[in-house]
């Protein structure tokens, strides 16, 4: 019987992989992962930009000793005193190491500061059953843990097993090593290109075109060379054109038309062209990852004039050496950990980020002073007489909608529930459409009750109070209040910035205490993020429940049919919400607008209640005082929507309470979806 501490010769340790399962994709990209094997390829440590140093290697095992072709590249970053010296032939033993694809190359591991890294000499590694720890490096790499006793002693069955006619001979191994160290760097910024050279470039993507046979990239790293084509800003991206009627007679002769110029940057001479051919134009077309807006890693560019004679450009063409199936293409991303990020790149993002910075205060100038000019010009064609275009019609058009919505309103507010006021019949709103609108309708009463499984504890069943259920509802209801209480605040700023990985440079983009002019920046995107509070409109019921329903992004998107935007700065979205939304609440937000004033004037003004903060406890009290003193006031109707049941995670300090685990408590909410305005 085989000792305690051994494996079979073939099984691996536990929580150990094959390279022929890394190099498969067997497991996720992005992952951490233990392996081992034997070194048959090292690359001289060299200095990088940060203050670790880089080494590679590649290994092999059992599961790839039959193919030539397959080994596993091991990407090593440590200081230059911790990198590890292998020799061929040595074995090592890897632990927590991370799995990364670049862009279209081969399957690799990384190292992290959480990685351990195993050096054993071949030559010194005992036949089994011994372990292998008369074999160990300890100075050759900073490590983590030691060994246990199963891994040292799989290590002789994995190195004495393995065939060996893949070690490269000492000659062979050491002619590698030295071209390793005659490594030149072909890197280079944008700004010290020369013709007739080629390069290794880190660039951003601004545009990509395809010619058939090829693909043309518009590149750049935001540096600039004074031997690339200037590309000039032509003021704002619309003007305003007045067809057939230069004079301004007629209103319906007015719209915006595009600028003719379509160039977006960035404006200098900051970007240049470069012309991919072969495999490089195939993973271009065919690929998500090497398009526009995102960084790559252009190797062996070939940079000369171009057919003009005046501007740089650069090439990139089938590798000879390797096949003109190779792609010279990695794709970046700039989420990456800012320990392993190339500091080339996180140089390119700073400069980006200071150049859009600047960007946006002289356009700013500029588009104001065309503004200015495109008035003077307007004025002198009117004679001053001010000139309806198409965004005043439309709001000509939605202030009829709106009076004509108030006098529906008002004829029907007798139809509106009141909570003393049983009704058989009722008025919903036709301009509110929802989903499932065949299932029976459910009451607040109904959904807000808690419920209980059943639990069978061996002959006597218990009943066991559930903190919330993923159920579904259709319900009649009105809206008595929201939040936040200004409708401007419907759309909160949503961080998605590639500058997310750079240190804060005392001009943050963080959503935390930014300024309006940071909130508008390009680099922000924004979601939909309010709650309505509903009241119980179920005819012949006399207790009418309330409840906060949270509109998520898609919820919203579906509800209005807008995408969210800043409604501070989007004027025309703003009167888009504000018009639907009187279309599903009435005169719910005047109402509480005049409320505001009031307190106000009062030196009582309040900001509003926010949802109550456990909405299965105190939802349905109806104890609002704000909305109890306004009800009177507010006009609108019923509608069907669609609600949902749901539980979130919330910290708990009570572990009697905590049923989540992890001093946290399960808290029910609901949330609105399925529903939408429709306009006439």
């Amino acid at each position: 019987m085989a000792p305690s501490n051994q494996l079979a010769p073939d099984a691996l340790p536990p929580g150990f992989a094959t390279i022929q399962q890394i190099v498969e994709g067997d497991h996720k990209t992005g992952v951490f992962i233990n392996s081992m094997g034997v070194v048959i390829d090292v690359q001289e440590p060299r200095a990088t930009k940060g203050s670790d140093w880089k080494s590679t290697m590649r290994i092999y095992d059992k599961s790839v000793e039959d193919n030539d072709e397959s080994s596993l590249t091991i990407n090593v970053f440590l200081p230059q005193k911790d990198m590890p010296k292998p020799a061929r032939g040595d074995f090592v033993v890897l632990l927590r190491l991370k799995i990364q694809k670049r862009g279209f190359g081969d399957i690799s591991l990384l190292t992290h500061r959480e990685s351990g890294i195993y050096l054993f000499t071949g030559s010194k590694i005992p036949r089994p059953p011994a372990d292998a720890s008369a074999a160990f490096s300890p100075s050759t790499s900073r490590v983590k843990r030691a060994l246990n006793k199963v891994e040292l002693a799989h290590i002789p069955f994995s190195y004495h097993g393995l065939d060996k006619t893949r070690i490269p001979t000492e000659f062979e191994f050491e002619t590698r090593l030295i071209q390793s160290r005659n490594f030149k760097e072909k890197f280079s910024e944008l700004k010290d290109l020369k013709d007739g050279t080629f390069y290794d470039l880190l660039v951003y993507i601004v545009r990509t075109y395809d010619s058939g046979d090829r693909m043309s990239l518009w590149v750049s790293d935001f540096t600039e060379n004074q031997a690339f084509y200037h590309h000039e800003y032509k003021g704002p991206k619309t003007a305003l054109v007045q067809e057939g009627d230069p004079y301004g007679y007629c209103a319906k002769f007015t719209k915006e038309l595009p600028a003719t110029s379509s160039w977006e940057g960035p404006f200098g001479k900051r970007s240049m062209q470069v012309t991919c051919y072969d495999s490089h134009a195939e993973a271009i077309r065919t690929g998500s990852e090497a398009g526009k807006g995102h960084w790559v890693m252009l190797k062996n560019v070939q940079v000369k004039y171009g057919q003009n004679g005046a501007n740089l450009e650069g090439y990139l063409r089938g590798d000879r050496q390797f096949g003109e199936s190779k792609v010279n293409m990695i794709p970046l991303a700039f989420h990456e950990d800012p320990e392993t990020m190339d500091p080339r790149l996180y140089r390119a993002l700073e400069r980006k980020r200071a150049y859009e910075r600047s960007l946006k205060a002289q356009k700013k100038q500029i588009d104001d002073a065309a503004a200015a000019g495109q008035k003077r010009k307007s004025d002198a064609l009117t004679g001053g007489k001010p000139v309806l275009n198409a965004k005043l019609s439309r709001k000509e058009k939605r202030a009829r909608q709106k009076n004509a919505q108030n006098a529906q309103n008002a004829q029907n507010a007798q139809d509106i529930q009141q909570p003393d006021t049983p009704v058989s019949t009722q008025k919903m709103n036709p301009q509110v459409k929802c989903e499932n609108h065949t299932k029976p309708t459910s009451s607040l009463s109904d959904i807000l009750t808690k419920a209980f499984a059943d639990l069978d504890t061996g002959g006597e069943e218990v009943k066991l109070p559930m903190p919330f259920t993923n159920m579904n509802y259709r319900v009649n209801v009105r809206v008595t209040n929201f939040s936040p209480p200004d409708i401007l605040q419907f759309a909160v700023p949503k961080k998605t910035s590639e500058y997310d990985v750079l240190e804060d440079d005392g001009d943050s983009d963080s959503s935390s205490g930014m300024d309006d002019e940071h909130m508008a920046s390009d680099s922000m995107s924004w979601e939909w993020r309010f709650a309505l509070e509903l009241e119980d409109s179920t005819p012949d019921i006399k207790q009418r429940e309330r409840v906060w329903v949270v509109v998520d992004n898609q919820s919203a998107q579906c509800l209005v049919n807008l995408d969210a935007t800043d409604l501070k700065r989007d004027v025309e979205t703003l009167d888009l919400l504000r018009q639907r939304m009187f279309l599903l609440w009435g005169n719910l937000e005047e109402n509480k607008h005049e409320q505001r004033q009031a307190a106000k004037k009062a030196n009582q003004f309040r900001t509003g209640d926010p949802p109550p903060p456990d909405s299965s406890d105190n939802e349905g009290d109806g104890s609002n005082k704000d909305n109890a003193d306004s009800d009177s006031k507010v006009s609108n109707l019923p509608f069907n929507c669609c609600i949902r049941q749901y539980g979130i995670k919330v910290r708990e300090s009570d572990p009697t309470k905590a049923d989540a685990g992890n001093n946290k408590r399960w808290e029910r909410v609901y949330g609105l979806f399925g529903t939408k305005i429709v306009e006439d």
